[in-house]
């Protein structure tokens, strides 16, 4: 029997030959994990980064702010300052002003005080002359009449006695507005008097319309004979004319009471 000689095969030549037929993979594949690392890594440093400069960019945007909102506050305290330093100089100054006001007053109230007692002291002397004369009678010393809005008008009435007794003036007192036949009787606040030397009798009263007085005339009843004086109304005046001024009383007879 025939055997034909067989020649045994070559490993290396069976590896070529399986590396040969083999498809071959291409280069990403096969570092596909390498690359996915790179990548991560890469992208991981980009977010880090990002963070970092985002969170620093945040923090001098915010110091920024803070240092303008607190400029502000310091700018606001300073013009608080600035008023309350002018408020204090006025306050300071008026204080000043109303001190040396309080003590010309003072002074100018001084001064009256004492015009004052001389005043009085001068009419206690005069009177007492008067007393020695035989003394004044009851008298009108001065009426004034001043008008006021809505047709109102204001009267102050000064009468005088000085007795040798030293007796009081006691009785009523009556004004009157005449014109022409018509009379007028003014209503007083108090129509009573009751004095030693001096008082003044104030009111107001309403005019009626239309009423235009020539003359006003006072009335005194006392404990004497009645006083009856008559003033003219002048018109468009402030004050009525009056002729009664001290100097103008007559003196009374010499056993008066």
């Amino acid at each position: 029997m025939d055997y034909s000689e067989q020649t045994p095969s070559n490993p290396e030549e069976n590896n070529n030959t399986q590396n040969s037929t083999a498809p071959k993979l291409p280069f990403w594949k096969s570092q596909s994990a390498i690359l996915i690392a790179a990548i991560l890594l890469a992208g991981g440093g980009f977010a880090l980064g990002y963070g970092v400069g985002h969170k620093q960019g945040l923090t001098v945007v915010g110091f920024d702010q803070d240092a303008q909102e607190l400029s502000e506050i310091v700018a606001k305290q300073k013009s608080a300052l600035e008023a309350v330093s002018v408020s204090l100089n006025t306050s300071t100054q008026e204080r000043d002003v109303a001190i040396q006001n309080a003590k010309e007053l003072n002074e100018a109230l001084g001064l009256a005080n004492q015009d004052k007692g001389y005043a009085q002291s001068l009419s206690a002397t005069y009177r007492e002359k008067l007393r020695e004369r035989g003394g004044l009678s009851l008298t009108i010393q001065n009426i004034k009449i001043k008008p006021l809005p809505s047709n109102a008008y204001e009267y102050v009435l000064d009468l005088v006695q000085v007795s040798p007794s030293k007796r009081r003036a006691v009785g009523r007192v009556e004004i009157r507005l005449i014109e022409g036949n018509e009379i007028l009787t003014v209503p007083l606040e108090s129509s009573n008097f009751n004095f030693d030397n001096f008082e003044r009798l104030t009111g107001r009263w309403t005019m009626p319309s239309g009423f235009a007085p020539q003359f006003i005339e006072v009335h005194l009843k006392g404990s004497g004979d009645a006083v009856i004086q008559r003033f003219a109304w002048r018109r468009g005046a402030k004050d009525v004319t009056s002729s009664a001024f001290l100097g103008e009383i007559p003196q009374v007879a010499a056993d008066a009471d």
